[in-house]
């Protein structure tokens, strides 16, 4: 009976209740009645002792109406059997109404039970039972809807019979059926009762309840409140926690949530959340609190008092903002808000949230996101939605303000969920909002972070590229050493991309950028490893930006002195050139420094052949480069160091026929000179020493003393009968002595071998013209003149007097002999003085070959006057008279003839015996026999010489 009673008591508990937090009690109808005592009717009580077994309730009823209409029945079976009687009525009377039995039937039997327990009672006042049978009538009536009759029994019950085991079911009974009459106040003494009697009671629960609404419906709230708030202890509290959901049977559940409801209800009365957390902070401040302002905002979601329901569920995390169940709360207002169509407020809340519950704020001082999973994803969910609305602000309104609220919020999102799935989205629109603000600086690194610090996904990029033009765009901005910083960084990150990214198409182009950037900084080392990439895409770059990394690569390796690979980098960058390209020129120059610098190297090295061979590589794969020439030249001059003369030559020539005009002709013509001496070509040597002479950009010396050269080797070769080289070597000797009569000594030497070509060609005018020169030049020197110089005047005075000698020996003494002999005397005299000049030199050989002249001049003279001409009309006297004569006019010429070659034979005592003293002596022993055709004389004289 108990059971079946307490079963149609959590049924018919009335008003509902939604908890949308830890503990999700469902709702009952909110409109459905409170419970009164018609509800009794079809409701099972158990009844014992049971029928036997096999007995149905009817066949039981039927025996007892039987043994009633017994006249000589046992009254005190006969009580029992009406007792009996009267349950199986109200028995079969539930089970007929639950099997859909029409109520005449029913109304029959409880009408039968009436009679049955009011008969009893009359007529055995003092029944032992009477407080159960008082119960059941009670019963009865209600469920025939007597309730006056039914609350008459309660009241008699609980009056009469106050220890009766049905008095807390009693008094609960009768306080419904007086709630449910309005009698408020006699239901809150009949619930009162009931709570009296303590927890054991099984309506204690059900009488806090109930006191509580019939307290409530008297209008003295805190008393009802503290009624409720007690039952609500009992339901939800276990070992001082909230007791899991789980375990609250679904009874109660719907009893507290109806609890919270009105209490809800009784807020919202008054001053809504704050009286809630007066009522609350009465009560102690259970750890259920958040429960009841949920409950009160629920209660305003259903009234659409969409702020105040926010502002209840807001109450809860104001007044407790670390709670567990704050956050969730707080969502709720934000919903109620976003239900109600506030927009400011929504906003204004998720601000509030965030500011709240982010991971730094004390409400996470003690818990793991794994604690509160949901809070955390409102959290992400409010940043998100705040950042996306501030960043449309932004996009519409450009202000600063609305700017750097977008952009706290994005780094809040991602400070706070740096792994989630979305972050590189959202720090991707960080990027782009920095960027559309003009906030470059803060743009790059958010658009770098985006592009390689996720895995890969749609935007990387995408990010990667706009780093790239975020960069660009900040570096204007900046000046001095922040400026080249920031291009440095601009260059990494176009590296980062072009690798990151190989088949953007951006790739490719970025990376020839980068490669030029780099160029420009002279960071040549990391051109070559940038370029290098760049050459080794797949697929190829294109051709512009193939030739752009190769030539870069190239002109890097050349200033890191990798002449070797800048050489073959530089014949790539050619092929990739047309002909009519105007950079091929200076590609040309290029290949040619490589080469040229890999030969220098050699050549410092001591490596000479590799070195040639590295200069004339210029040659052969860049003639046309300006250094070509110079490559050339200094083949020639390394294989002069090796004295590899006939290849030097052969260089050399090559170089003249293909550089005519150069400026380093001059010096291929020395070195042409001296290589054709060293080779025996004096013909060829001796001409480059002309061209070196005719150059007027040479020194004087250096004229000169190529034009001396050159007549030597002209004469050399004259001398060894090589054809045209005599009549060469005289005109350079005469250029020479036109040009140069200083140095003297030069010059004299010059005017002597060109007497002496002059000779060996037989001319004897330009002999003596040459040789006359020479004597005017030394007489002309004074002080500078020579031994040499003397001797060479000496020697030329010797020479021109053999005309004067041929003049005087060819004037014949004629008759008449006076004519004649002035004409022979005036030869005489012309070559004496010719022969006093070659004496005034005191050179030994040209005073005895003078000397001997002069002696031989007179004795000719003496000579031709014996044998001149007679005249021809003497007679033999006279004849011989004039022959007398005339030898005594020639004795004083053989005389002095004979005096002078003495003089001359006299010089060998002095160390001198040249042929003109030993021709002397000659002619004296032919005039002097008795004294010089002695042969021992001569012997002797020899012997002591």
């Amino acid at each position: 009976m108990k059971q079946g009673y307490a079963r149609w008591f959590v049924v018919g508990t009335g008003i509902g209740m939604s908890l949308l937090l830890a503990l999700p009690i469902h709702a009952a109808d909110k409109n459905k009645p409170t419970a009164t005592l018609k509800d009794l009717a079809g409701r099972k009580v158990a009844v014992t002792p049971q029928p036997a077994s096999g007995v149905t309730p009817e066949q039981a009823a039927a025996a007892y109406r039987r043994f009633l209409e017994l006249q000589n029945a046992d009254p005190k079976l006969r009580v029992e059997a009406m007792r009996r009687l009267g349950d199986l009525n109200i028995e079969a009377n539930e089970g007929s109404l639950a099997e859909g039995a029409t109520e005449t039937l029913n109304t029959q039997q409880l009408t039968e039970s009436i009679e049955l327990y009011e008969g009893l009672l009359k007529a055995y006042p003092n029944y032992p039972s009477s407080d159960a049978v008082l119960y059941q009538l009670s019963r009865a009536y209600e469920a025939a809807g007597k309730t006056p009759n039914a609350l008459a029994s309660l009241d008699k019950l609980v009056s009469q019979y106050p220890q009766s085991r049905w008095v807390g079911e009693a008094q609960f009974r009768r306080g419904e059926i007086l709630f449910s009459g309005k009698r408020y106040a006699d239901a809150s003494k009949a619930y009162s009762a009931v709570v009296r009697q303590g927890a054991a009671t099984a309506f204690y629960d059900q009488g806090l309840y109930k006191l509580g609404w019939s307290l409530f419906k008297q209008g003295r709230a805190d008393d009802s409140a503290a009624s409720f708030m007690k039952g609500l202890d009992r339901l939800l509290i276990k070992q001082n926690q909230v007791r899991d959901v789980s375990a609250l049977s679904r009874a109660e559940r719907e009893l507290a949530g109806d609890t919270l409801r009105v209490l809800a209800v009784m807020a919202s009365d008054e001053d809504g959340p704050d009286s809630l957390t007066a009522m609350i902070n009465r009560h102690g401040d259970p750890a259920y609190a958040y429960m009841m302002y949920s409950s009160l905002g629920d209660l305003y979601l259903e009234k659409e008092r969409f702020q105040d329901a926010a502002l209840a569920f807001t109450a809860f995390a104001k007044r407790k903002p670390d709670a567990r169940q704050a956050p969730t709360l707080e969502a709720r207002a934000i919903e109620a808000y976003q239900k109600g169509g506030f927009a400011a407020r929504v906003l204004e809340a998720k601000q509030q949230f965030v500011m709240r519950y982010a991971f730094n704020m004390p409400f996470w001082q003690n818990r793991q996101r794994t604690d509160a999973p949901e809070v955390a994803a409102q959290l992400k969910s409010n940043l998100q939605d705040l950042a996306q609305y501030y960043h449309a602000q932004a996009s519409k309104s450009k202000t600063p303000d609305d700017y750097s609220a977008a952009a706290r919020w994005y780094r809040s999102l991602l400070e706070a969920f740096p792994e989630d799935v979305a972050a590189a989205n959202n720090r991707y629109l960080l990027a782009e909002l920095l960027f559309d603000a003009g906030r470059y600086g803060e743009a790059t690194p958010e658009y770098e972070r985006t592009a390689y610090d996720y895995p890969a996904h749609a935007k990387s990029a995408a990010a990667g590229y706009a780093a790239l033009v975020a960069y660009q765009k900040q570096e204007p901005l900046l000046n001095g050493a922040a400026k080249a910083a920031w291009h440095r960084k601009f260059i990494d990150s176009a590296v980062m991309f072009s690798t990151s990214f190989p088949t953007d198409p951006q790739a490719a182009p970025v990376l020839t950028k980068a490669a030029e950037d780099l160029f420009a900084l002279n960071e040549f080392d990391r051109t070559i490893e940038v370029a290098k990439q760049l050459l080794d895409r797949k697929p190829p770059a294109d051709l512009k930006q193939r030739r752009t990394a190769t030539t870069l690569m190239a002109h890097s390796l050349f200033d890191r002195a990798r002449y070797p690979e800048a050489e073959a980098a530089y014949l790539n960058v050619r092929q990739l050139l047309p002909a009519t390209d105007p950079d091929l020129s200076a590609i040309n120059e290029r290949i040619a420094a490589s080469i040229y610098k890999q030969a220098e190297a050699k050549q410092g090295a001591g490596n000479i052949t590799g070195a040639v061979d590295d200069f004339l590589r210029v040659v052969a794969l860049a003639p046309s480069s300006k250094i070509s020439a110079n490559a050339e030249f200094d083949a020639a001059t390394a294989l002069i160091t090796q004295n590899n003369w006939p290849r030097a030559i052969a260089v050399l020539e090559q170089f003249r026929r293909a550089h005519p005009g150069h400026e380093l002709d001059a010096d291929v013509g020395k070195k042409l000179a001296i290589g054709y001496q060293e080779t025996g070509r004096n013909l060829d040597a001796a001409g480059e020493y002309e061209r070196i002479a005719a150059r007027a950009n040479e020194t004087v010396e250096i004229r000169r003393a190529a034009l001396a050269q050159a007549a030597e080797l002209y004469l050399q070769a004259a001398n060894k009968g090589q054809s045209g080289a005599a009549t060469k070597a005289s005109a350079v000797y005469a250029s020479y002595v036109a040009q140069y009569p200083q140095p003297f000594d030069a010059a004299i030497e010059a005017r002597q071998h060109l007497a002496e070509l002059a000779a060996a060609n037989q001319d004897t005018t330009t002999r003596l013209r040459w040789l006359r020169e020479l004597i005017a030049a030394d007489k002309s020197a004074a002080a500078a003149r020579t031994a040499r110089s003397k001797y060479l005047a000496a020697r030329a005075t010797l020479v021109t007097v053999m005309p004067s000698v041929a003049n005087f020996n060819a004037t014949k003494l004629t008759s008449p002999l006076a004519k004649s002999l002035k004409l022979k005397r005036a030869a005489m005299e012309e070559t004496l003085a010719i022969y006093s000049q070659a004496l005034d030199y005191q050179v030994a050989e040209v005073t005895t070959e003078a000397t001997f002249g002069i002696a031989e001049l007179y004795r000719q003279m003496g000579a031709d006057m014996l044998a001149s001409e007679r005249p021809k009309d003497l007679d033999a006297d006279a004849l011989e008279q004039y022959n007398v004569l005339l030898e005594e006019q020639a004795f004083p010429f053989e005389e002095k003839a004979i005096s002078l070659h003495q003089s001359n034979v006299q010089r060998a005592g002095s160390g001198i015996y040249d042929e003109w003293v030993k021709q002397s002596y000659a002619v004296l022993a032919k005039l002097m026999p008795a004294r010089y055709a002695k042969n021992e004389v001569s012997e002797d004289y020899v012997g002591s010489l």
